[in-house]
């Protein structure tokens, strides 16, 4: 069996922030898209800003495009099996001692990722200069950074 890839896009905000959560406290916070996915620094965990627990960087996608990732998937699964159980049926109907019915699977609905503007507050960290959004409120918050878990 060979191996798929498949790949999808998660919009930004109008600034270019990318929407992440929480594997633990299910919060959502915003990186800077072209931090997060740079070339020449590959990052293999996240700290949340909020709780400030740490967990493997694929961990904080947001539950929407875990939905949007699995529908691909079971959508190419299923267009697979289509395919597979069509050319079955196709054969076995040549006979005129089988006959076979068959009804396609019918695919998921893939809803369009959204890159929404929302009321969080940018920051930059002294420690590793990158840039994050979250929600911040003064003196009830503390927030960490996402890359290197410094205090924002």
């Amino acid at each position: 069996m060979s191996e798929v890839i498949m790949s999808f896009t998660i919009p930004s905000d109008s600034e270019g922030y990318v929407t992440f959560e929480c594997p633990f406290c299910k919060s959502e916070f915003k990186l800077l898209a072209n931090e997060c996915q740079n070339s020449d620094v590959t990052l293999s965990e996240l700290f949340c800003p909020y709780c400030g627990l740490t967990n493997e960087f694929c961990q904080f996608y947001t539950q929407e495009a875990l939905d949007y990732a699995k529908t691909m998937a079971e959508n190419y699964f299923i267009d697979q099996v289509n395919k597979k159980i069509g050319k079955m049926a196709k054969s076995m109907n040549k006979s005129k001692f089988l006959k076979m019915d068959f009804k396609p699977l019918k695919k998921g609905t893939l809803s369009e990722l959204k890159g929404l503007d929302t009321a969080e507050e940018a920051f930059q960290c002294k420690l590793c200069e990158r840039h994050e959004k979250v929600v911040f409120c003064v003196g009830v918050s503390k927030i960490f950074c996402a890359y290197c878990g410094g205090d924002l």
